[in-house]
Parts: structure tokens; sequence; C-alpha cells
């Protein structure tokens, strides 16, 4: 697997550069690097090394090769956990060398596991209570280029920010980019995390500072079309640039559909149809898994007042365990084993056979034209039919995406029409069915 980090004779890490075809991240030798990352925003300032160490070792062996990581508190001002401060009586010009070093030693860990680390350099946007608001645009620029030098020589990747209607203030994200592009002397990747109601919006398309889309579908129970559509209306945008569903629901997290009051908690199933409808209808750079407690490395203790805090929901180790976060290791490590980088979304060539499945349970398909075919069929989804199948010598299996195991579903001849219904999955559960030549 080459999803893992080298150094140059300078001893500047040799980074991730975008692919030829700017659908995907390769490596420092040309090979294609998969984008599996979790969100684990307040690991840093809430957390402590020996934790660190725990929650990388399991990361690293599931097949995570990316940790998103926010440089600054949730709440602009707040300590970390060894009561260090960010910056000196709040003013953004004067940084806290104490709280930057537990950051520097936190990416050397990373980096020791082969982990790139995403690091979201001034989160927040216009929103009162976190960091960017206290930032002017000269300062914030000022700052990104600080952080940029200080971090250019690990495995890295930057997002400006995140979470934020940045199209409220473009001039400024543009130029806090323009300042991450002139720091970098190692031109590490570089997005801007989008939030759900701003993710139709195409921002940054066609800046030069901006490599790749990192939009989040967010955590309500309707955004199902949304994972597949958006990674699609992506896919298909010119010019092309490559996109990840950066915030799908987090496992774990309330239904925050009708908040303030807070809905059933999501569950392992959508972990996986998040993933499998992401990579399949289009985020070919890949994707990235949430849980509840990691996110916002929850602590004993720790508020349970939802919006203020916000804390809500077991802790970060018990977090650490949940289904979610192994099954997108296992559909990773199977994608590894495949041209997953050469996947074109092809939602016109696969439909439920009934034609009664309701739009959010669609099936979501991604081919290689005449040598392999993923099509994920969804929980309730019911049975499938690929559209346009022709030639011979395909076999067909069914792939658990909760366990890895690989059943074989025989031999496969289309039909003259071309539309081959697809045999009866193994269970009722969601799986993937795999057609190869």
């Amino acid at each position: 697997m080459a999803d893992s980090a080298t150094t140059s004779q300078s001893g500047a890490v040799a980074p991730l550069r975008l692919s030829e075809n700017r659908r995907y991240l390769v490596d420092a030798t040309g090979q294609p690097f998969f984008f599996l990352a979790d969100t684990a925003w307040s690991i840093v300032w809430k957390g402590q090394p020996d934790q660190w160490a725990a929650y990388l070792d399991r990361r690293k062996a599931q097949g995570f090769s990316v940790v998103q990581v926010d440089t600054l508190p949730w709440t602009w001002g707040a300590p970390d956990a060894d009561g260090n401060v960010a910056f000196y009586d709040g003013d953004p010009e004067r940084p806290n060398e104490a709280y930057f070093q537990r950051y520097d030693r936190f990416v050397e860990m990373a980096a020791e596991r082969g982990l790139f680390t995403c690091l979201m350099l001034i989160w927040g946007g216009p929103r009162p209570h976190l960091s960017a608001v206290h930032f002017s645009t000269e300062q914030a620029a000022r700052h990104v280029a600080w952080l940029v030098r200080r971090y250019t020589r690990f495995p890295v990747l930057w997002s400006l920010s995140g979470d934020a209607p940045y199209d409220e203030e473009p001039e400024k994200w543009d130029a806090v980019g323009r300042a991450v592009e002139a720091a970098d002397p190692n031109g590490h990747p570089t997005t801007n995390h989008l939030m759900t109601q701003r993710g139709w919006r195409f921002l940054h398309h066609d800046a030069s500072w901006h490599d790749f889309h990192m939009i989040q579908t967010g955590h309500y129970g309707w955004a199902r079309p949304n994972v597949a559509d958006t990674a699609l209306a992506y896919y298909r945008a010119e010019p092309v640039k490559a996109y990840v569903n950066g915030e799908p629901w987090y496992e774990g997290h309330p239904d925050m559909t009708d908040r303030p009051r807070l809905g059933p908690l999501f569950t392992a199933e959508h972990a996986r149809y998040a993933f499998w409808v992401s990579v399949l209808s289009g985020a070919t750079m890949g994707h990235t898994y949430g849980s509840q407690g990691i996110w916002n490395w929850k602590r004993p203790g720790d508020s349970e007042e939802f919006l203020a805090g916000p804390q809500i929901g077991e802790t970060w180790d018990v977090g650490l365990k949940r289904a979610g976060g192994e099954h997108c290791g296992i559909g990773a490590r199977k994608l590894r084993t495949l041209p997953w980088y050469e996947l074109r979304p092809a939602p016109e060539r696969v439909r439920a056979a009934s034609g009664e499945t309701l739009r959010v349970r669609q099936p979501a398909c991604g081919l290689i034209e005449g040598s392999l075919w993923l099509v994920y069929c969804p929980d309730g989804s019911g049975a499938v039919e690929l559209l346009g199948l022709n030639g011979d010598s395909w076999q067909a299996a069914w792939f658990d995406p909760r366990t890895g195991a690989e059943q074989s579903a025989g031999a496969v001849t289309p039909p003259e029409n071309g539309v081959w219904p697809a045999p009866a999955r193994p269970s009722a559960e969601d799986w993937v069915l795999i057609l190869t030549r």
C-alpha cells in the first residue's frame, strides 16, 4: 500500500499531489493515494499524547490515511488540556509557543505512523464564538503563513477553515488562500471545508490556490440524496477538480433535522452508506468518516449541553470503538486492491428492479467500462438491475461491507437487451456487488 509519507533529501516531506487528471491524489512515487480521513477536530487541544497514540494506532491499523484536525479551539480563547491559550491576551498577532508545540508533537506522531494531517488553519468564518471572526484579513493571512512555514516539513494538507459561510467574505478567504500558496514551498494540497448549506455553490472552484473540494453533507436525516447528488455534481463540474465529502453524518450523533430537538442517533449503516455512495457517485479522491466523541474529543465530565458544548454523547474512547470506522476501513482496503481511481459514476446504469424504491435508497454505481462494476445496494433497496451490461467473461461477487468477506455470485451472461437482473443478495442488509472481467 502506497499511502504513506516520504521525506526528500532536503528534509521536507514529499507532499501529495493531484493526479494528472485532477480527480485524486498521488504520493511522492506517483502512486494513487486513497484519502480515508477521520474528523478528529479537537483531539490536540483537548487530548493528551497517550490518547493520541491510542487513537492514531487504531486508525492506522484500520486503513485510514488522513486525520482532519483543527489548529484552534472550538470556542475562541478556550485553553488546551494543559492550560495553554492559543494567543496571549486574545491577540492573534501573539501566538503562544507552548500551545502550538502540542500540535508539533501530534503531527510528528501521525507522521511516524505514515498518516497525513489535514490542518484546519482558522476555524469558523463570520460566526461570533469561533476563531476566524477575531482575525482581520491581514492578520489571518499572516497567521496562516506562519502555520504553513511551521508545518510544511510534515505530511500535511491544508484547509483554510471549516464549517462557515465563506461566500459572505469571499475577498478575505481568497486572500488567506493566496497566503497559504505563497508561504508553502512544498505545495501541499489546499482546500476550504464548506458547510452543508453552501454545498451547491462551488466556492473557490476557479481559485489557483484551491486544489480540491471538501464539502460536508451534514448531520441531517434528509441528507441521503445529497450524499450522491453533491458528489456527482462536483464530478461533472468544469474544470475538473477533486472532491471529498469531508463531513457526512457522525456515527453516534443525533439527527439535527428538528434542532434544537435532537433526533435518533446515526448508525454504522449511515457511515457505510456515506462511504460507498460518495465514492461511487464521484468522490474519486476518497472519503471522510466521523464519530461522536471523536470529532469533539469528549472527555469524562465534559458538558452534556449540546448547544453550548457541543459535547453530547459518549466519550472519545467509546467513539473510537464504533463499528462504522472499521467498516470504512474495510471499504478502503478493498478499494485499494482495485483501480478505484479510474471509476466513473454511472447512476444511469443501475436501478431498483421493482421501480418502487424510495429515492433515498437508490443503489449507487461506479464503473470502468468493460472491466469493472461496483454497485452499492443500500439496506432496504431491494433487487437491482444493471443496464448496458455487455460482453462475456464477467464474474459476479457479493462483498460484505461489514466484514470484508466476499461470496461468489457466479458467471454472468448478459441478456441481449443489456439489462441484467442481479442475483439476490446474501441478506437484506447493504451489500456491494462487484463484477469483474
